[in-house]
Parts: C-alpha cells; sequence; structure tokens
C-alpha cells in the first residue's frame, strides 16, 4: 500500500513536471494527508516532495537543452516556471555551470565519462550508423506485473533476482522480461535512478501483485547485442546522435522507453535487447 502510493505520487509527478505541484495537490491525487503523504514519501525517496520536484525540472530541462536544437534555451526554461536568471541560478547550483557552458560541452564531446564506470564512446558513431538498423514498430498496451527500485542501474542483476524471487511463478513461455529506466545517469545521480521491472503473463495475476499498463502507441526498436556495460554506449547513441538528427521527436512526456530482454547470459554477460524508444 505504502509502496503504490508513492509510486502514484512519482508517476503524477512526471507526467505533470511543467504545470504548478504542490504536496497538497499530490497528496490529494494519492488521497492521502498531507503532512503523512510527505514523511512517507521522504522515507521511501529520500527526498522531499519539493527537492524532488526541483531536481526533476532542473535534470528534464537540461536533457531539453541539449536534444532540441531548435528550441532556445530561454523558451526551456519557460516551460518549467523559470525566469531566465532564476533558471541559470538554478542550473548552475545543480550541475556546476551555466546553461550556455552545459549544452556547449555536451555538443563538443563525444565521450562521455562519469563516476561508478559510465562509459560512451561516439566519436565514430553517426546518424547513418543508428538509422540503418533501426525499426520503426507499432506496440498495442501491455499489461505487465511489476516492481520499482531506486539506484544505482549497476544493481540490476540483483534487482531482477529479487523480482524473480517475488513473481517468478508467472512467467510462461511467451512472457517479455522488460525494464523501464526513467532517469539518464548523464544528468540524474546513479543512487536517484529509477527502474520498473517488468514482466507480461499469460496467468491469472494474483492480488499480491502491482501491475501496470504499458502505454503502446509507435516505437523506434534498436536491436542490441553485447555486454551489460556497452548497453549505456547504446542509450546515449540512441539520443545523442539518432535522436538530434532524426525526423521523429521523441515522446517521453506520456509513454515510456522500454528495454526488452530476448537474451540474457549473466555469468558470460552476453545480452540481446531490444530498445525500445517512444517517438511521434
Amino acid at each position: 500500500m505504502r509502496e503504490l502510493v508513492v509510486i502514484k505520487a512519482i508517476d503524477y509527478i512526471k507526467e505533470h513536471l511543467d504545470e504548478e505541484l504542490t504536496v497538497e495537490s499530490i497528496s490529494n491525487h494519492c488521497h492521502f494527508s498531507k503532512y503523512y503523504f510527505n514523511r512517507l514519501f521522504k522515507e521511501n525517496v529520500g527526498e522531499s516532495v519539493y527537492a524532488f520536484i526541483k531536481r526533476l525540472r532542473i535534470e528534464r530541462s537540461a536533457g531539453e537543452i541539449f536534444l532540441k536544437k531548435d528550441v532556445s534555451i530561454t523558451e526551456v526554461s519557460a516551460d518549467y516556471g523559470y525566469s531566465s536568471s532564476n533558471y541559470s541560478t538554478a542550473f548552475k547550483k545543480h550541475f556546476g555551470k551555466s546553461p550556455i557552458s552545459y549544452k556547449r560541452e555536451r555538443e563538443e564531446n563525444s565521450v562521455i565519462n562519469l563516476d561508478r564506470g559510465y562509459h560512451a564512446d561516439l566519436s565514430d558513431k553517426t546518424y547513418d550508423s543508428y538509422n540503418d538498423c533501426v525499426e520503426i514498430v507499432e506496440i498495442k498496451d501491455m499489461t505487465v506485473i511489476f516492481k520499482r527500485y531506486i539506484g544505482d542501474y549497476k544493481q540490476l542483476k540483483t534487482w531482477w533476482c529479487d523480482f524473480y524471487e517475488l513473481y517468478g511463478r508467472y512467467i510462461t513461455d511467451d512472457s517479455y522480461h522488460m525494464e523501464i529506466g526513467y532517469d539518464d545517469p548523464v544528468l540524474t545521480h546513479p543512487d536517484r535512478l529509477i527502474t520498473d521491472i517488468c514482466l507480461t503473463t499469460s496467468k491469472n495475476i494474483g492480488e499480491d501483485c502491482h501491475t501496470m499498463i504499458i502505454k503502446g502507441g509507435k516505437f523506434a526498436k534498436f536491436r542490441f547485442e553485447g555486454p551489460s556495460y556497452k548497453i549505456f554506449e547504446m542509450f546515449q547513441g540512441i539520443l545523442c546522435v539518432w535522436g538530434r538528427e532524426t525526423v521523429y521527436e521523441f515522446d517521453f512526456d506520456t509513454r515510456k522507453t522500454i528495454t526488452r530482454y530476448l537474451f540474457a547470459d549473466a555469468e558470460n554477460n552476453h545480452f540481446i535487447i531490444d530498445i525500445l524508444v517512444p517517438v511521434r
């Protein structure tokens, strides 16, 4: 019950981030008292509601500054309720640099090196190298069993083991084993990353399961095969190389990027996955 309330709150915040949000409006949406809800949220997320909203707005706007080449920094800041001067101050406090410097560095640097082993070398990656292997597909809505985790993506193996211990009995031959990662380690500290581990099943789902509907629609599908440490580079290439040149527009506002496992050999660190990015 408590976990579902926090999940509902996080999802509501993410879907209404460009609107006015208050603890009262979010707690009302979750049908909880404001004071109890605020304490519950901080205990489970590690941040107050206001701190969470403020961080998400700055991080999401930073992504848009880089990805939306034809949109000015002033336009992006206004979309999230900032004046130009206030935005620059808040941005520099969070990222340690101005929005202009941040955008310039992202555009000029093709190698990404982050703490905790996140590395991507995009220096030899081109738009065509991604566009030649992308497939635009239509996907139907999917009802899934899921569990939400907060922390470094490096814990995915542990999370999957935990998930299978809880819900492994629902696996069928036609089950989809999927992840939904909500955050980019380039923007979000690894300890704050949010992930949903998901499973489709043809079995009757018990009341002890948390379920949700993954919204379908048009997706750009990329096939990846290789070790897990190269998956981050694949995601960055899709976003930073293909995403900035394609005629398609990412649709992250109401839909989610899906990672579907086709083959997983954790012992030998070899994986085959489909990365499905919502587009319009």
